[in-house]
């Protein structure tokens, strides 16, 4: 039985069913071409959950747990409704289950592939099921090899080998990312008491709406990276790198992003202990990856990655400003050729972070990951909404907020899905990049500290501490 302090449940328990409700009818029955219905009912969502998270009730860790449990699970037979990047999720898992390697051919080149199921001998066009997949997942995916690691491939499977409907594909993918969210939480939790910090901070991710209609709803697999994510660095707070490197290199087999930490776990473990957690997240990274690439298949990969990422753009900010410049000045969009670039001052900029911040106490190590995403995020041309989750569960163990603000104005960014081209309001895109540029810049200058600098060379040379 639920009792609260002061004895009244009654508001709690409004705003919890105010919260499934919405919810539900978000993920479940508002099509992402409905920006203003979205967007008004999103707003309301949010500033529900923040009330309850706010004022705590009196309610235990459990009761908290349950309440996000059933926020995940109303969202288990909804079909997602503002992403279609499911299909090509289900496409994948079905190529593997009819025999055929997912990194070998784009779904273009697939759709008059033969193939043999329930002893009937047809192409993938013939198969309605397998059509309604490859319409679903629009052109860009369909023209493009797929960009998911095989970790990731493999949970695609999974449902697959089970189940050759949409529904019953959907509900076994779901199930895989509830689970991890579930596990995500318990890792902050853990990661919370380690850094004596407040656990009710956790719940700033794990009932945000945000995350809940992103990975319960729409499916996006940055939850079960960052159940590996969370798990690695607790691991390594705890002075475990075995531990650590295995589910940091899981991580990476989920979403290839987490690369970009494994400097920022070295000053923590020293250097003897950071060889072997760097060539244990390498083993277990190609492990992985043996199971299903070769020289060919990464090389294709590798290729989506470039052109998602590179020359794809989405909800950028400064490469968007990088882009009107080059317009202005030689007429046509110089992305091609400022991606790469930009992408490498990114990998600059992130390995200076990681030399030159001080590690005082252990959340020096997760406030410089927070800063690492931001500066890759703001470099980036491609920024969907469901990216900065990592910004968000990362900011929670920290005193910054911009990470919880960024999770509210980024869903302005849902007016693009909404047009028929994805088309962009660049009113909405600068709006939302003042807002969170505006309080991280006041967050930065709230809170700096001279100490935060420091390259720590014979600290890092020193003698270890204990596995």
């Amino acid at each position: 039985m639920i009792k609260t302090e002061n004895k009244n449940i009654v508001l709690p328990i409004l705003l919890v069913l105010i919260m499934l409700g919405l919810t539900w009818n978000i993920g479940a029955n508002t099509p992402r071409t409905d920006f203003v219905f979205f967007i008004a009912q999103y707003l309301v969502l949010f500033t529900t959950f923040y009330i309850f998270w706010l004022n705590r009730w009196g309610l235990k860790f459990s009761h908290f747990l349950i309440v996000a449990i059933l926020l995940r699970v109303i969202l288990l037979f909804a079909t997602p409704e503002l992403s279609n990047d499911f299909s090509r999720f289900i496409w994948d898992g079905e190529l593997i289950a009819d025999g055929y390697n997912p990194f070998e051919r784009r779904p273009v080149d697939m759709f008059h592939t033969y193939f043999t199921h329930n002893d009937v001998y047809q192409t993938y066009y013939d198969d309605s099921y397998r059509r309604v997949l490859f319409v679903g997942m629009e052109k860009l995916s369909q023209d493009h090899y797929t960009c998911y690691p095989v970790l990731n491939q493999l949970l695609f499977f999974i449902p697959a080998m089970l189940s050759d409907t949409i529904a019953g594909n959907v509900i076994g993918l779901k199930i895989i990312v509830i689970l991890a969210d579930i596990g995500a939480i318990i890792f902050a939790k853990k990661i919370a008491e380690h850094l004596k910090i407040s656990v009710h901070n956790i719940w700033l991710y794990g009932l945000n709406p945000f995350i809940i209609l992103e990975f319960s709803g729409n499916l996006h697999f940055e939850g079960v990276m960052i159940f590996f994510l969370l798990g690695a660095i607790y691991f390594v707070l705890k002075n475990n790198w075995l531990w650590g490197g295995v589910l940091l290199g899981l991580a990476v087999q989920v979403k290839l992003i987490p690369l970009m930490l494994i400097p920022f776990f070295y000053k923590k473990l020293r250097w003897q202990n950071a060889l072997g957690f760097s060539a244990l997240t390498a083993f277990v990274v190609l492990a992985v990856g043996g199971l299903m690439l070769n020289e060919v298949y990464l090389a294709n990969m590798m290729e989506s990655v470039n052109e998602y990422f590179i020359r794809f753009q989405f909800n950028g900010s400064i490469a968007y400003i990088v882009s009107a410049i080059g317009f202005k000045v030689i007429g046509w969009d110089p992305i091609m050729y400022t991606g790469p670039v930009l992408s490498m001052i990114s990998t600059i900029g992130i390995l200076i972070l990681a030399v030159l911040k001080a590690y005082r106490k252990d959340l020096d190590m997760i406030t410089g990951m927070l800063f690492a995403f931001m500066i890759y995020y703001s470099l980036t041309a491609t920024v969907h909404p469901w990216y900065i989750s990592l910004i968000l569960v990362l900011s929670i163990f920290t005193q910054y907020k911009f990470g919880l603000i960024w999770s509210i104005v980024i869903m302005l960014r849902y007016y693009a899905y909404s047009t028929p081209g994805f088309e962009e309001n660049m009113v909405l895109n600068t709006a939302e990049y003042i807002i969170v540029y505006g309080v991280l810049l006041y967050e930065i200058y709230k809170y700096w500290d001279k100490r935060a600098v420091g390259v720590q060379l014979k600290e890092f040379f020193s003698s270890q501490e204990k596995i």
